[in-house]
């Protein structure tokens, strides 16, 4: 398995892509993760979730890494969303 990187270190890494972190540690209060291992990553939003689909785990986190929307946005999202548990083994 990959190391765990800081939350710094996957921004420099895959700005403008798409990651599924395992083994993350990131605090229900914070819009960002601190750190996780990634485990699948791309910039095509359909091809990198084709790839987490075949390769499901227990637990993950999945995050776009860099500007979703433009500054000035009026978009508010709630910590609660980044988040999932498969139910495939």
């Amino acid at each position: 398995m990959s190391e765990k990187l800081t939350w710094d270190e996957i921004k420099k890494k895959y700005d403008g892509e798409w990651v599924e972190l395992v083994d993350f540690d990131w605090d229900e209060t914070e819009a960002d993760p601190q750190s996780g291992v990634v485990r699948v990553h791309s910039k095509d939003k359909k091809e990198f979730h084709q790839l987490i689909l075949d390769r499901p785990d227990c637990e993950a986190a999945i995050v776009y890494v860099g500007d979703v929307f433009p500054e000035q946005s009026n978009h508010i999202f709630s910590a609660n969303l980044h988040q999932y548990a498969s139910s495939r083994k």
